[in-house]
C-alpha cells in the first residue's frame, strides 16, 4: 500500500511540473530567463584583546593598548560608524571599595583626540571594502586619569564596540 501511494505521489509531482511544458509552433530555438539576488549592505567587526589589557599599570597615566578593532564593510565606503560604550560609564570600577573608581580616556588610533565614555561615543572609523574580507585595524588604548592617591584593589570595566553603516 505504501509503495502504491509513493508511486502515485511521484507521478502526480511529475505531471504537475510538466503541465505547462508543451511545445507550440510559435516557440523558437532561443529562450531566456532572468536570474539574480540581493546581498544586504553590512559591516562586520572583530577585536582582539591586547596582552596587558587586564593588567594595566594604574600607577601611570600614560596611554596603554587594550585591544585592536578591525572593520570591514561591503558597501565600498571607506569609514563606518563605530560606537564605543562603557559598562561603567567610562570608569574603571574598584571591586573592593565602592565608588573609588578611576576615570579613563579612550584613544582610537588615527581617529582624532581622546574620548570619554561617560556616554556612548560614535566615531567614523576606517573600514576596508575588499572582496577577500581584508579589514582595517585600529589600536585602542586607554589613559587612566589618576591622581596618585587611588584606593587599593582591582579595577575593571567592559567596553562594547558596535559598527553600523554610515
Amino acid at each position: 500500500m505504501k509503495t502504491i501511494i509513493k508511486n502515485i505521489a511521484i507521478v502526480t509531482s511529475f505531471v504537475a511540473l510538466n503541465a505547462n511544458a508543451t511545445i507550440e509552433l510559435a516557440h523558437t530555438d532561443t529562450t531566456s530567463f532572468d536570474v539574480g539576488g540581493n546581498i544586504a549592505a553590512e559591516c562586520k567587526i572583530n577585536s582582539s584583546q591586547a596582552a596587558g589589557a587586564t593588567s594595566l599599570d594604574l600607577a601611570s597615566s600614560g596611554s596603554q593598548d587594550v585591544a585592536s578593532v578591525e572593520l570591514w564593510c561591503n558597501t565600498g565606503q571607506s569609514t563606518a560608524s563605530t560606537t564605543y560604550a562603557s559598562l561603567n560609564n567610562g570608569v574603571l570600577s574598584n571591586g573592593t571599595h565602592a565608588g573609588q573608581d578611576i576615570a579613563y580616556l579612550l584613544d582610537i588610533a588615527e581617529t582624532g583626540s581622546d574620548i570619554s565614555l561617560t556616554n556612548a561615543q560614535t566615531v567614523a572609523q576606517s573600514s576596508n571594502t575588499g572582496v577577500n574580507g581584508a579589514s582595517t585595524s585600529r589600536t585602542i588604548s586607554i589613559k587612566p586619569q589618576i591622581t596618585g592617591f587611588e584606593y587599593e584593589g582591582g579595577y575593571t570595566d567592559t567596553i562594547t564596540v558596535t559598527v553600523a553603516l554610515n
